[in-house]
């Protein structure tokens, strides 16, 4: 063949022609890309697995713990329930015997002023003799009305009857000044200036009174005059007692 001095020469390459090479590279391509994505697959997977497995084997301990500590607070529970009751029922208890400590304490005081009284009547002191007012009680019944209770006695020259005429006031202020209210102003069972009275060891006068808004009590006097042959003339003031709370 013959060449041209100065033209352009092209180069002849010979290659060895196989026509299945193109379709084995490309199915190695495809093989390799599957092989990847599987070993990638079952990697997550099994890593997703263990990740799995660990979390359910902590949800089942954190459970075991949650049922122990449940268990736990129910049995403080009752606990705390049987202690409260056994308090409440100490409590009671308690608060029973000192209601009945006071109120066996009451009756042995009342037994004793009994006792007493009686005995001021039967063997008085020496000089202590004739007519008394032996006791004056005045409670508060309800926001208006007062009780009084007058016990009268004979002492010692208690061989007779002796009768006369109890007449009861309360003293107090009206308006900065002094003022004396006998008993048939403030009680309406009361219609004569004096309670008549007999007896031969005691008796006791009692009822119910009113005292006017405007009225500040201070004491409550009684005076007793006996008539026929153990006349005498006794008197006795007391204290108006103070309500509750007050000094």
């Amino acid at each position: 063949m013959a060449v041209v001095k100065g033209s352009q020469q092209d180069r002849l390459v010979i290659r060895h022609y196989e026509p299945g090479q193109r379709v084995r590279r490309f199915f190695y391509f495809w093989l390799t890309l599957i092989v990847i994505g599987a070993g990638g697959y079952f990697a997550g997977t099994y890593q997703s697995m263990e990740t799995i497995n660990t979390l359910t084997q902590q949800r089942d301990s954190f459970e075991g713990q949650l049922l122990q500590a449940e268990r736990g607070i129910e049995e403080m529970t009752q606990r705390v329930k049987v202690l409260e009751k056994g308090g409440e029922v100490d409590r009671q208890a308690t608060e029973g015997i000192r209601q009945t400590v006071r109120e066996l304490k009451a009756q042995v005081s009342s037994l004793e002023e009994e006792v007493s009284f009686y005995k001021g009547i039967m063997a008085p002191s020496s000089g202590d003799k004739g007519l008394r007012v032996s006791k004056m009680d005045i409670t508060t019944a309800d926001g208006s009305h007062i009780d009084y209770s007058i016990v009268l006695t004979q002492v010692a020259d208690n061989s007779s009857y002796i009768s006369g005429l109890a007449a009861v006031n309360v003293i107090g202020q009206r308006q900065g000044e002094q003022v004396i209210l006998p008993l048939r102003e403030l009680d309406p069972e009361i219609t004569e200036l004096g309670i008549k009275f007999r007896f031969r060891y005691f008796q006791e006068v009692k009822g119910r009174l009113s005292l006017p808004d405007d009225f500040q009590p201070q004491k409550i006097q009684v005076v007793l005059q006996a008539t026929g042959s153990k006349a005498q003339r006794v008197e006795r003031t007391e204290e108006w007692p103070q309500p509750q709370g007050e000094a």
